[in-house]
């Protein structure tokens, strides 16, 4: 398990840098960093825990039935855009989530009963599959285990203009599930033009090894926005010092120009 101590970014980064990446650690400090929240870890690992133990049939069905038909989680219809819906602790508490969230829920607790599970990230709607039957899988926001036909469907229903392809029901790793989730915050904080709250989120996308510049670049044009230039100075520093070749040399001549308008 990961210390408790250190902030929520902090946290966040190092479980980036485990393999394979803790995908209930990181969701929690992604919460809490967004939050501004202080992390206590073992106390939120523990709402986790708790679900898991009272599972009475450790399969991927069973899984399913008690979270989604015992305990009355689902997709929120009536909010999908609340950033609560985004962040692991609350939509534990409230039972409410967006597929992919829901999905990160239903893959902890199945993997706390010993049920494999993985992400399945089809664009558009989030699911989750059964690693021992590949013609099962979840529907989160709905609550219903579907066929890869059903899945099929529901692609066309979402994505109306684009040709399904068989690829798009594979599994994908942690981290990407956790891009996601980050990109989905990011959309909607640009849509709200939230900058702090965009700040918040673009300080975890820049914490993977090898960060995209436009994510460093946007970080640093957001802080300087609200007149913190010399944070955004720093932060490109402390980002291109851990960068290599020509991203460290992109990332340090915008810090430079940050650098140039102080002086």
């Amino acid at each position: 398990m990961t210390s408790s101590q250190g902030s929520p970014l902090s946290l966040f980064a190092e479980a980036l840098s485990k393999d394979p990446v803790p995908l209930d650690e990181a969701a929690l400090a992604l919460s809490a960093h967004c939050q501004r929240r202080t992390l206590q870890l073992p106390l939120d690992l523990d709402a986790l825990d708790e679900l898991a133990q009272q599972v009475t049939d450790p399969s991927f069905l069973g899984v399913t039935t008690f979270l989604f038909n015992e305990l009355g989680f689902i997709g929120d219809n009536t909010d999908y855009f609340n950033p609560r819906n985004s962040y692991i602790d609350h939509v534990i508490e409230r039972k409410l989530g967006i597929p992919i969230s829901l999905a990160v829920v239903v893959m902890e607790v199945s993997r706390r009963c010993g049920v494999r599970t993985y992400g399945v990230g089809m664009p558009g709607h989030f699911l989750v599959g059964d690693a021992e039957n590949s013609d099962q899988l979840l529907d989160p926001f709905r609550g219903r285990i579907i066929s890869p036909r059903e899945a099929e469907s529901l692609f066309g229903y979402v994505n109306p203009s684009v040709d399904f392809q068989p690829e798009f029901l594979a599994g994908i790793t942690n981290d990407v599930i956790l891009s996601r989730m980050l990109n989905n915050l990011r959309l909607i904080h640009v849509k709200e033009q939230s900058i702090e709250d965009l700040i918040c989120i673009l300080e975890l996308m820049v914490c993977w090894k090898v960060p995209s510049f436009g994510e460093v670049k946007q970080l640093g044009l957001a802080l300087d926005s609200l007149g913190r230039t010399d944070q955004a100075a720093r932060q490109l520093d402390d980002i291109a010092a851990r960068s290599d070749g020509e991203l460290r040399e992109q990332i340090g001549a915008l810090s430079t120009k940050f650098w140039r308008r102080l002086n």
